[in-house]
């Protein structure tokens, strides 16, 4: 395996449901050897992927070791067991990647009414905010380390219906990039991805469509140029920035079309 590449000895905790980015995040990896630990607050990872990816690790001990946490994150408290307990399994913490990004239609009312909006900034603002408090000390204590955030970059087209996640969300972004100078020192990076058009996103934004194919007709009919962004690609990017190569960005927003 490149060295460059190999993230041996290394674990990853996941903040998210699962989505077909995550799981490919996951296997990506694990295959380059890193432990992972997925903080799902929601119940959606599965035994059977959990399985696939120990399973590989039994055909070659060059593959990490997978596991998930499924929590409720709402107090300290909770946050900071599960982040204990995620670095005693794999005995400690290298790489935080919050990975749960907004996937429905956030509008705001023109009425005047905001819906949801406390529960919009705990579980996509604050909450990553607390988790990242909870793994510094992991990262400092071993002086190194990396954290990305990941964002849904809304297309033109539909970013009327995403104003309260733009809301949320893009608050990581002035927070990477401040939190990036004050952890340079313990050579940890800090960045943030943002990412179009995945499957879940646009399935989510059109669920009368019965399929990807049906939705992305009807956004081309908008928008000639909207494409998907694959979930390996997005993968490939984060195994980069987490990546011994990755080392040198720092305080950066990527973005993935």
């Amino acid at each position: 395996m490149d060295n460059s590449l190999n993230l041996h000895q290394r674990v990853a905790l996941i903040a998210g449901p699962m989505t077909s980015t995550l799981s490919s995040i996951v296997m990506n990896l694990t295959r380059m050897g890193a432990d992972c630990v997925i903080l799902d607050p929601d119940k959606t990872v599965g035994a059977p992927f959990i399985n696939q990816i120990n399973d590989a690790r039994e055909i070659s001990d060059k593959y990490g070791r997978a596991m998930t946490i499924q929590t409720e994150l709402k107090t300290p408290e909770q946050i900071k067991d599960a982040v204990g307990k995620a670095a005693t399994t794999f005995g400690g913490l290298d790489i935080f990647i919050d990975a749960n990004m907004i996937q429905k239609p956030t509008p705001i009312r023109l009425d005047g009414g905001i819906d949801s909006v406390d529960e919009m900034l705990d579980r996509h603002l604050k909450l990553p905010l607390m988790i990242t408090q909870a793994v510094l000390g992991y990262l400092k204590s071993r002086k190194k380390g990396r954290i990305i955030f990941m964002l849904n970059e809304s297309p033109v087209a539909k970013i009327k219906e995403d104003v309260m996640a733009k809301a949320a969300r893009t608050g990581l972004i002035g927070f990477a990039e401040a939190l990036a100078k004050q952890t340079s020192e313990f050579n940890v990076t800090v960045n943030t991805l943002t990412v179009a058009l995945t499957e879940e996103y646009i399935l989510a934004h059109d669920p009368e469509s019965k399929s990807i194919k049906e939705a992305m007709e009807k956004m081309k009919l908008i928008d000639p140029a909207v494409k998907i962004t694959e979930a390996d690609k997005i993968a490939q990017t984060v195994a980069f920035l987490v990546s011994p190569m990755g080392a040198t960005m720092n305080g950066q927003t990527f973005s993935l079309s």
